[in-house]
């Protein structure tokens, strides 16, 4: 619960699109106005999740060192 409320209620919470197929964090277009998969280019299994800002931060630096992370989701299987 300590965890909880300092990383998540304490912290700056972000909401991030995730695909539930590849576990990669996508991103919203504001042209079609939903958000897509970098590597299906499609909305079709995109979720929304809440985590915080240090933490979107620090899996967008790895992806720039091409260290790709990947998010496995419990509800997606």
């Amino acid at each position: 619960m300590l965890l909880l409320e300092r990383l998540m209620i304490s912290s700056d919470q972000f909401e991030v699109h995730v695909c539930t197929h590849c576990g990669l964090m996508g991103y919203y277009d504001a042209k079609q106005r939903r958000a897509l998969c970098p590597s299906l280019k499609s909305s079709e299994h995109m979720c929304t999740l809440k985590v915080p800002y240090a933490a979107k931060l620090l899996f967008q630096e790895l992806s720039a060192m091409n260290i790709i992370p990947r998010l496995r989701l419990a509800d997606a299987a």
